[in-house]
Parts: C-alpha cells; sequence; structure tokens
C-alpha cells in the first residue's frame, strides 16, 4: 500500500502496524509502564529496560507512529501544532536564536508531551535540492567544528511527518539559499524516499569517495536498520526539493524545566512555557 492510500485512510492503521501496536502495548504492559499520555519515556520502569538496551526508546516511537488516531485527535494536532511553531519562531527570531536546532526540538517535544500530542524528536540528516545546487545538514559530516553536532534535529507528530521549527534558522552566514526555505515546515504530504549517499554524508567526505554510492551504509552503519523503522522522506517546498533521512531518536534528559535552563542562547524553556505557551493555550497550571 503507497504513503497516499494510507493518508486516505485518516490515521486507521494497517494490519500490519496494528499487530505491532499490540506487541509493544504487551511489552509495555509486562514492564508495568503507563503508555496511556505521551512522555511515558520518563516512566523509571521505562528508563531502567533503556539502560539495560539503549534502542529501547525506539519502541516508544513506534508506539506513536502506530497508533490508530481519530479525526477527532487529528484536529486537535492540526490547531495546537502550527499555533505552537508560530510561538517558537517568534522566539528564535526575537532572541537571535540560529543554529539551536536541538534545544528548540527538546523544548517542542517536551511541550507537545504537555498539551497530549504524540510525538517523536528524530535526529538525522535534512538536505535541500533547488536545481543544480544544494545545501546539507548531514549526520555524516567532519566538518562542524568543535562544539557542535551533526545533522540536524526535527519532529514527527502524526498526521504530521515533519515539524521543523529550525532549518530555515540554522546559520545561513547569509546564504541567499535561505529564503528558498520555509520559515516554519509543517509536512503532512510527503513521498517515502531511498536515502541516498547526498543526504546523509556531506559533500566534502563525498569528494573523496565520488563514485561510492553505499557510502553513507559504510560510514554510519545503523543507517539501513533505522531506515526500515523511520523511512527517509521527501517533499515540494516551491522550488526546493526537502529531504529528511533519519538517523536515531533523540529524547532530551530530563523534564522541559530543564532544557536551556542555562540560557545562554535563547531563553529557558521554561520560560517560554510560563509565558507564551499558558497563555496562547489558556493553561492555568
Amino acid at each position: 500500500m503507497g504513503d497516499a492510500k494510507r493518508k486516505k485512510l485518516a490515521g486507521r492503521a494497517e494490519p500490519s502496524t496494528a499487530a505491532r501496536y499490540n506487541e509493544l502495548r504487551q511489552i509495555f504492559d509486562r514492564l508495568g509502564v503507563d503508555c496511556s499520555r505521551p512522555g511515558f519515556y520518563d516512566d523509571p520502569r521505562f528508563l531502567d529496560e533503556e539502560r539495560r538496551n539503549p534502542l529501547f526508546i525506539e519502541t516508544y516511537a513506534e508506539w506513536v507512529l502506530s497508533r490508530e488516531r481519530t479525526a477527532e485527535y487529528d484536529a486537535m494536532v492540526r490547531d495546537v501544532v502550527p499555533r505552537l511553531a508560530a510561538l517558537i519562531e517568534a522566539r528564535v527570531i526575537r532572541h537571535n536564536w540560529n543554529g539551536a536546532c536541538i534545544a528548540i526540538s527538546g523544548i517542542v517535544t517536551k511541550t507537545l508531551d504537555r498539551l497530549g500530542i504524540w510525538n517523536i524528536p528524530m535526529a538525522g540528516s535534512a538536505s535541500i535540492y533547488v536545481g543544480d545546487n544544494s545545501r546539507h545538514f548531514t549526520i555524516v559530516d567532519d566538518n562542524e567544528g568543535v562544539g557542535f553536532d551533526t545533522g540536524h534535529m526535527w519532529i514527527i507528530a502524526p498526521p504530521y511527518d515533519v515539524v521543523d521549527t529550525t532549518l530555515h534558522y540554522q546559520r545561513w552566514q547569509g546564504d541567499a539559499f535561505q529564503s528558498l526555505i520555509p520559515k516554519v515546515i509543517l509536512a503532512d504530504r510527503t513521498d517515502i524516499v531511498k536515502a541516498r549517499v547526498q543526504d546523509v554524508v556531506a559533500p566534502d567526505i563525498r569528494r573523496r569517495h565520488p563514485r561510492d554510492q553505499d557510502l553513507h551504509y559504510k560510514l554510519f552503519r545503523d543507517q539501513r536498520r533505522i531506515l526500515t523503522m523511520f523511512p527517509a522522506r521527501s517533499f515540494v517546498s516551491g522550488q526546493a526539493d526537502i529531504r529528511y533521512v533519519p538517523a536515531g531518536i533523540r529524547v532530551p534528559d530530563g523534564p522541559l524545566e530543564d532544557i536551556n535552563s542555562e540560557g545562554r542562547a535563547g531563553v529557558p524553556a521554561i520560560d517560554i512555557w510560563r509565558e507564551d505557551i499558558m497563555r496562547e493555550f489558556n493553561l492555568t497550571d
């Protein structure tokens, strides 16, 4: 069944997906983990299992993707996510908070958890192609420099395949290419695509191995396995073909209060929650 046909089913799970959902529920029930609310990866029993198996966080991501959704739930997501994205973008602009995809993705995922929206914080590669030109934020890159992480981060929040409030606000350093990137990406009509070497490996490294089309699988050996669960996706925005290739789940350590708590760039996450989000969503606690 194609991705387009799946979307026509309005969130209904395919039989194989439903079977996996039931398997996951049995796993969480056996551990005594309450999986009824977003963010249950912070349950102490979940964390204990994750210490034994660092890849256990992927079961949470599978749970998010395999859950059957209702039309009412999807309508809530389509109301909440754009409003939250607008608040986050305003903060990025206000504080000149460029190149902060890790901190901001952490803020978004923890906020969505609190608002009852199931989501996955995903690390990986983001590449943008316009004609013969391209720009890359790749997971395989040896030129980022000390103190910088490779690649990019975004959120998956079904029915949105990609929620990204930071790609436009990376450190473009005056590159006119930035104007071709949407300021906020809320993509719900993406295509599943094959991850290519140019989507995953930085240009400087590829130039040293010009004929190796499997270089991404050799340099990032877990890539094939991850893509079997979380496929690469592509969509077109204006002139730009934008491709996201997952490389792994990256959940923030600690609660929302701990994210960017020192505020060396931007502001602490809890300030955004108290000053912007509580007011926007009429929250009292």
